[in-house]
């Protein structure tokens, strides 16, 4: 077992005293995809996760690698996806690796639907504390809970709090009778409608294709202010998505890309560490990157036009609208900045 870094050690204190979630939201977060395959494909993922994507995840020596170098950032560290726990054989050996090189994730990421009885909740959760896992993020909406039967959410969610404890457990507060409404608004496409405009999603991956529709459109040059992955955006640009001071997540997937969220490439993983990613400013990784942090999707797509022809729309949804669909469209010219192919819809 190798000693813990600096970095590790303070997330790690600062874990005890205040919890999962609240260091998370103090510190910021980094994870490791573990693979873009979910059991189920929610109309909102940011990632366009579902179970037919590629049969890819990472093996334990990449993901203690990747670990390592996330655990070096000062940030709570989680395994994600995709469904990180889709195949549960292949995910418990590379915790088995990561706990025994001192590189566990602080908390695991999943939907719930593994969750069938009480007996496979508390032999995994139970699995997961024995290998240095501190805690567990659970997912529930109405875009979740189209397809994992509330029960699930409601019988992880309990069990969760007695293993690890209330402050360990990070998801939405919702009552057990709000999530069993998830369902039911899942399937009432009004109450869908209603519930996507109250707390509009990125309109990135499946949101694009799936929740675009129910929302306004805007022209390009006056679009409004978009609720960012932490902070609200004041401007056109996407600064504070590329900053290391506010920027809120910063991932490795299973092809080794440094990511922001989601599809902008920061670096390979082989060749450039995390840490180094942040110290010379995510905004400096690539041409893209430093457009949309200086200008914003605008820029972007007025980039696209004059580079390689790109229609830029009169009216879209949302910054994050008009985004996507340039760097969609751009993603056959810079293959390597804007990937993988799972997020794009490929």
């Amino acid at each position: 077992m190798k000693a813990s870094s600096p970095a590790h050690t303070k997330v790690n204190a600062r874990i005890a005293e205040l919890g999962i979630a609240a260091a998370g939201g103090e510190l910021g977060v980094a994870a490791i995809l573990y693979t873009y395959r979910c059991t189920i494909a929610c109309r909102h993922c940011c990632f366009a996760c579902a179970a037919d994507r590629p049969d890819v995840h990472m093996d334990p020596d990449q993901a203690v690698a990747h670990l390592r170098a996330l655990h070096e950032l000062g940030r709570v560290v989680h395994a994600a996806g995709g469904e990180c726990l889709i195949d549960w054989d292949a995910f418990a050996q590379m915790i088995v690796a990561a706990h025994d090189a001192a590189v566990a994730p602080h908390f695991v990421e999943t939907n719930a639907s593994f969750a069938k009885n009480d007996a496979i909740v508390h032999e995994r959760l139970a699995f997961l504390a024995a290998h240095g896992v501190a805690g567990i993020l659970f997912s529930a909406d109405p875009y979740h809970q189209a397809f994992v039967p509330p029960e699930h959410v409601i019988r992880l969610r309990r069990i969760a709090h007695e293993m690890f404890g209330r402050r360990n457990v990070w998801g939405p507060s919702a009552t057990d009778d709000q999530v069993r409404d998830f369902a039911d608004i899942a399937r009432d496409e009004a109450r869908l409608r209603r519930h996507v405009r109250a707390d509009p999603p990125r309109l990135v991956g499946n949101a694009h294709a799936e929740l675009a529709p129910f929302l306004d459109l805007h022209p390009v040059d006056h679009l409004p202010n978009d609720v960012g992955w932490r902070l609200r955006h004041t401007g056109p640009d996407c600064g504070v998505e590329f900053d290391a001071a506010t920027i809120w997540e910063i991932h490795i997937d299973p092809y080794d890309n440094i990511q922001t969220n989601c599809g902008v490439i920061l670096g390979k993983a082989d060749e450039v560490s995390p840490r180094h990613v942040l110290e010379r400013g995510p905004a400096n990784a690539n041409a893209i990157a430093r457009l949309l942090a200086t200008g914003g999707p605008l820029a972007l797509a007025h980039f696209a036009r004059d580079r390689h022809g790109f229609a830029v729309p009169d009216r879209v949804h949302s910054k994050c609208d008009l985004c996507y669909r340039a760097r969609r469209f751009l993603r056959p010219f810079y293959p390597d900045v804007l990937g993988p192919a799972e997020v794009y819809g490929a």
